[in-house]
């Protein structure tokens, strides 16, 4: 685990401080969201906690919210 904590605070330290100097906020607010979901999911990995599936994600948003039905 501290070794995924290593890497990502070396990740911050070299791409945060060019993207504050250009002052180049939207790609920031991008990094920092994709970032997130990418600790997340790697701190979920280490600590052995079940990733969740995209595709029951993906089949609640076609099937409830879209009303879309698969043919039987």
């Amino acid at each position: 685990m501290i070794f995924l904590l290593l890497i990502y605070a070396l990740i911050i330290i070299i791409n945060v401080p060019q993207l504050i100097k250009r002052r180049e906020w939207r790609e920031l607010t991008a990094f920092f969201i994709l970032y997130t979901i990418a600790f997340t999911l790697g701190l979920m990995y280490v600590l052995d906690i079940p990733i969740p599936s995209p595709m029951k994600a993906l089949q609640h948003l076609i099937v409830d919210v879209l009303g879309i039905k698969y043919p039987q």
